[in-house]
């Protein structure tokens, strides 16, 4: 039985769900990803990273759901809300998990070129000639078998005693890392800011936003060996393919970096 609603999210409601579980109910327009993530958590599950278990697919009260472990917890995100001054520290744990999931391979999962082709496709403000465009180049970047998590940012981290999780696996996918970082990278140089935000908070937040950024991207490539310029070669397509999601304060951000890397074709 569903108890407390405890996350509301744009695909889902997550409710406590007796001792020691939650179910993740997903809203109608979204019910078509539900089986599709609850196959890729029981996957992830079996090759050992930091993921909460995923232990049933249900409907209930004519919805479809995935019951999970109930993880404890506070999300990197709101950790640093409430102490800016750690940025750099939990930027530098961020980087490190994104290492320890990209060493894994899941050939089971769907490629992740072909998810942004699909995306790129839905975008309606880009003309078609373009689109084509964007996805031929797409096509020239390496394949890559690697897990990438495609949605990875310190909202979906959470920590507790010292010990992380990452949550919110539904956009996983087999690929190259690079596609992985650079969707992390947009998300986190996007400087978009709370409404009603001051002018001098909005300062504070982006000077924070800038360390958090540069922690977590010295960290990976150090750890990793990978060059920042490969990482770079996917900023087109993954821009085009975040347009689709309709995140309305990011459009000018991203239209302004689809018309610079469409120069560079």
């Amino acid at each position: 039985m569903m108890e407390a609603l405890i996350g509301h999210g744009r695909t889902a409601d997550v409710f406590r769900y007796g001792e020691n579980k939650v179910i993740k109910v997903f809203h109608d327009e979204f019910e078509w990803l539900a089986y599709e993530e609850y196959a890729k958590d029981k996957n992830i599950n079996n090759i050992g990273l930091p993921a909460p278990k995923a232990y049933d697919f249900i409907e209930i009260d004519g919805k479809k759901g995935i019951v999970y472990e109930y993880v404890q917890g506070v999300s990197m995100l709101k950790l640093m809300q409430r102490n800016p001054f750690k940025a750099a520290r939990h930027a530098r744990l961020l980087a490190d998990l994104h290492a320890e999931i990209h060493k894994k391979t899941l050939t089971s999962l769907p490629s992740i070129k072909a998810s942004l082709a699909a995306m790129i496709q839905k975008v309606q403000s880009v003309e078609q000639q373009k689109k084509d465009a964007i996805i031929s180049y797409m096509n020239t970047l390496p394949d890559g078998l690697n897990l990438c998590h495609y949605d990875f940012h310190p909202d979906n981290v959470l920590i507790h005693d010292g010990d992380a999780k990452v949550i919110d696996w539904m956009t996983a996918g087999a690929g190259d890392p690079c596609v992985d970082v650079c969707r992390t990278c947009l998300i986190l140089n996007s400087n978009i800011l709370p409404p009603n935000t001051s002018a001098i908070k909005g300062r504070l937040i982006n000077s924070f936003r800038k360390i958090f950024y540069r922690s977590y991207i010295n960290q990976y490539l150090k750890t990793t060996g990978i060059k920042m310029e490969d990482v770079d070669k996917w900023l087109l397509p993954v821009a085009t393919a975040r347009l689709a999601e309709e995140i309305e304060s990011e459009t000018l951000f991203l239209n302004e970096i689809i018309a610079e890397k469409m120069l560079e074709l």
